[in-house]
């Protein structure tokens, strides 16, 4: 019976060739879409972490007096560790990167510091050779690493024979001691590691990152109270105007994807609408084609064909149209993946887990049959209800449907409206939205700049990198086309500022006073254009013998001097020097405000160092250089390794224009509009679809009504209003239930805007107008033919 069925379906579609294909096309425009998404869905925010028992793992931060999460010091950290009563073990880890091999092209990877029990807490094992032991743990030095996979893959050829030999880290000969698992790369990307040599005891130093297990019997809620409550103790303990007093505690996999879930979970929203609209055309074809069909469908009644018969058999006809549609769906989403990885935001985690697996490919099919079943079932009913003795009588293979199928039709097409208003408002909020945020001034120029991300080997405890950043400087200065240099510790818009807690001299009641702390070499501000409002910029005068200086941001004179004048007045940054030996920083110049933690962070005070002047080395060992130049910034990188490489053979080098680090820092947004733009676009054109096909019906069905009209005299113009006047009417009112759409859903596209509101009526009634002229645009060609139609020939039929 089902073989009969379907063979039955195929001659079916082979008698309405366009019919089918046109059908088959747009379940897999839908099903492609919505599949493509899912596998990023599935990846990042469905697939469980790749650990044992993962949902035991947890993040634990420090809060700041802002409220929001800070990193850990080490003493804190050790507090927490040894008087916790929620976690079987607790790691700390900072991560950044480091120089892997030596000679002429140095490796920059991604390297991750970790405490003991850091690869047990994880519950990952070597592939090969071992992890750290206690003495090496604790011994202070970076002389053993272990290997991620790909790391091994791809600069050592796999080589099994790496286990016990020798690299150069960041200038340090260290021991391969292991390789990890492919899938192993936490945190986020890391490719190497080593034991967690410096531990710093400052509880102002934070520098730390926490992962911890849960207990099996302890509950995320238990685990967030105890450790708050040792934070409490630590704050009166040790008090530190700038903390808080409290912890945050959260799962690893919302510290993981927290970030992203509420931008997929938006555009996953809008593959259900976009896939709805499909449904909804295709019904509406297919309650064509029961027309057409009704005196087929009628002698088949009158032969004995029970109407569940008929409906068995119209349903099976409509799910073989949405597998063969999901089916090249499925090709379609196959295809796109590169580009998904291409428009994919660089801070989506888990990327490399993105690919059609088994899982996604039973989605597609189980959303194909779901959508076969939903457009097929109105259809379905429709056939089984036709009334067999006026389809007999119509003396031809099609009848005239009535106005009750008129009626559902443009019930539908209304629906199919109202849905595309929602994604075409929810596109057109998003794209104002982005170019709002691209309209926010950073506060520095990017054109014609280009950036060196520079790590310097590892030095000896008493060696310095400040003659190698001032000889740096000095040579890319003289780089025929170079207008201005200066290197930054880190790059604005990277999304990460180390800020700490200062002091103002002689102002005991500022308490709690925090600001941003960047480490600068002369030149930076002009590279960048930052403004220089008032006082002077940094000179080679401000060696390491001058008085110690600082410049700060037009935001932190606002907040912390407002009424006096901060140049000649001391800061002192507790959080990066001794607190037993203070450091007055004399202010003496006020930049412009820059946006140094992303265009959508709230304006925070800033201070800048200069290089000379820090008291760490540690702190010099990685920095960003900044070049501007009248020509294309990519044309300087070969000179600018060159002097990279003439100062330190072994440091390691990546380019960026600050142009892509501009587009970078808008990249989840630009993402987001694209896929909701693209998901617009097609269910307008499907809304478009859908009203000129039940129009053309329309027209069809009631030739004889139109030509009654005609030779009673009615004028084409007036025709083709009645025509467009009835898609403008089906437009309207769809526009009304799809605007009530948009204040429904509001609420959940409130979190990804910018600068523009989720109910905005310019962008609501730009959405709704366009629409109106796509159902005009629809209808013309319809109304176009219904002027044309001849009465007499119409009257003839009748």
């Amino acid at each position: 019976m089902l073989l009969e069925e379907l063979r039955h379906s195929l001659r079916s579609f082979r008698r309405a060739p366009g019919l089918t294909a046109i059908s088959v096309l747009t379940v897999a425009l839908g099903v492609g879409a919505g599949t493509a998404l899912f596998s990023v869905v599935k990846a990042v925010l469905l697939n469980p972490l790749p650990y044992p028992e993962a949902g035991r793992l947890v993040r634990v931060a420090e809060m700041i007096r802002r409220g929001t999460d800070n990193q850990v010091s080490y003493p804190d950290f050790d507090d927490w560790r040894r008087q916790n009563h929620s976690f079987t073990s607790m790691a700390a880890y900072e991560a950044g990167p480091l120089n892997a091999g030596g000679g002429d092209s140095p490796q920059r990877v991604d390297v991750a510091s970790v405490s003991e029990d850091f690869f047990d807490l994880m519950g990952v094992r070597p592939i090969m050779g071992r992890t750290f032991t206690n003495s090496e743990q604790t011994s202070g030095k970076l002389d053993t690493v272990v290997l991620g996979y790909g790391l091994w893959q791809r600069v050592y050829g796999g080589d099994r024979g790496i286990i016990g030999r020798t690299i150069l880290l960041s200038g340090v000969a260290a021991k391969v001691i292991g390789i990890m698992p492919a899938q192993f790369a936490f945190p986020d990307r890391t490719e190497l590691w080593t034991a967690l040599a410096d531990r710093t005891n400052g509880r102002t130093a934070h520098n730390y990152r926490v992962v911890a297990r849960l207990r099996p019997e302890v509950t995320l809620e238990r685990a967030r109270a105890d450790i708050s409550a040792i934070a409490r103790r630590i704050k009166q303990q040790y008090p530190n105007p700038f903390q808080s007093g409290d912890a945050s505690t959260v799962s690893l996999y919302s510290y993981i994807v927290g970030q992203v879930r509420p931008a997929l979970l938006m555009l996953f929203a809008a593959v259900g609408f976009l896939l709805l609209i499909v449904c909804v055309n295709v019904a509406n074809l297919l309650l064509v084609r029961v027309a057409a069909r009704a005196r087929e469908l009628a002698v088949r009644t009158a032969l004995g064909a029970r109407r569940w018969h008929l409906m068995r058999q119209m349903l099976a006809e409509s799910l073989v149209l949405a597998l063969a549609g999901g089916a090249l769906g499925l090709m379609v989403a196959s295809w796109s993946m590169d580009l998904l990885r291409i428009l994919l935001p660089p801070e989506v985690p888990r990327a490399a887990d993105i690919r059609i697996d088994a899982g996604v490919v039973a989605f597609a099919l189980a959303i194909s049959a779901a959508a076969g079943i939903l457009f097929g079932a109105l259809p379905a009913w429709r056939a089984s209800r036709l009334n067999v003795n006026e389809a007999l009588r119509s003396g031809s293979r099609s009848y005239t449907a009535g106005k009750h199928s008129h009626r559902t039709q443009a019930a539908l097409v209304v629906s199919e409206v109202a849905l595309s208003l929602v994604l075409l408002a929810g596109a057109g909020l998003l794209a104002q939205s982005f170019w709002k945020l691209r309209a926010v001034n950073p506060g520095f120029q990017p054109d014609h700049v280009l950036t060196a991300s520079i790590s310097f080997p590892v030095l000896g405890p008493d060696a310095s990198l400040i003659p190698k950043y001032r000889e740096l400087v000095r040579q890319v200065r003289a780089i025929p086309g170079v207008q201005s240099a200066g290197t930054i510790k880190d790059l604005p818009l990277d999304r990460f500022q180390p800020d700490g807690n200062f002091q103002i001299e002689n102002r005991r009641e500022v308490r709690d006073a925090d600001a941003g702390y960047e480490i600068v070499t002369p030149g930076y501000l002009e590279a960048l254009r930052i403004p220089l409002l008032r006082g002077r910029a940094f000179t080679s005068a401000d060696s390491e013998r001058a008085a110690p200086a600082v410049i700060i941001s037009a935001e932190l004179a606002r907040v912390y001097f407002p009424g006096s004048d901060p140049i000649g007045q001391r800061i002192w940054f507790n959080s990066f020097d001794d607190p037993n030996q203070p450091r007055w920083l004399t202010i003496v110049g006020i930049a412009d405000d820059v946006r140094q933690a992303g265009l959508t962070a709230r304006l925070r005070p800033q201070a800048y160092v200069c290089y000379t002047q820090v008291t760490h080395t540690g702190q010099l060992r990685d920095g960003t250089l900044v070049v501007r130049t009248p020509l294309d910034p990519a044309s300087l990188a070969a000179a600018v390794r060159s002097s990279v490489q003439a100062v330190d053979r072994g440091a390691a080098v990546n380019f960026r224009t600050m142009d892509a680090v501009m587009r970078d820092a808008v990249a989840r947004q630009r993402f987001q509009m694209q896929v909701l733009a693209a998901f617009a676009l097609l269910a307008l054109v499907l809304a478009a679809i859908g009203l000129y096909g039940v129009l053309s019906y329309a027209v069809s069905s009631e030739r004889v009504e139109i030509g009654i009209r005609m030779a009673l005299g009615a004028q084409p113009g007036e025709v083709f209003r009645m025509v467009t006047g009835r898609a403008l009417l089906m437009a309207s009112v769809g526009g009304v239930l799809g605007l009530a759409g948009c204040l429904a859903v509001r609420g959940l596209l409130a979190a990804l805007l910018f600068g523009v509101g989720a109910a905005d009526p310019a962008t609501l009634a730009a959405a709704t107008a366009l629409l109106l002229v796509v159902a005009f645009a629809a209808s013309s060609l319809p109304a176009r033919r219904a002027t044309r139609l001849d009465p007499a020939t119409a009257l003839r039929e009748e």
